[in-house]
């Protein structure tokens, strides 16, 4: 599974949220998981695979530093995991957005 898009999109979407705190698990879901429209009653995406690519994305972006969590030894149902980027996280981005121009996207 490649997680190199995925990890992308919470990357751009991480440097751009508004407040030092981050962003929710919840609010990152909402960046990569497709949304049903009201009428597309027959339209059944598979959530699972989302909840997988999501899942390996952002433990690549733990891993590489890219990324902080708020609770980093885990996380129980009541609380509320946010992430954000870290200094590290901001310059790969910046150096994405520049390679990204050099090579005329």
């Amino acid at each position: 599974m490649d997680t190199g898009p995925a990890a992308r999109i919470i990357l751009d979407n991480l440097m751009h949220v508004a407040g030092a705190q981050g962003a929710s698990l919840g609010q990152i879901k909402m960046w990569l998981v497709p949304q049903k429209a009201e009428n597309e009653y027959d339209y059944n995406i598979n959530k699972g695979y989302f909840e997988l690519l999501l899942s390996q994305a952002l433990r690549g972006l733990l891993e590489e530093g890219y990324v902080a969590s708020s609770l980093p030894d885990g996380v129980d149902d009541a609380d509320v995991r946010h992430f954000s980027l870290t200094d590290k996280g901001a310059k790969y981005v910046q150096e994405l957005a520049a390679s990204e121009i050099e090579q005329g996207y």
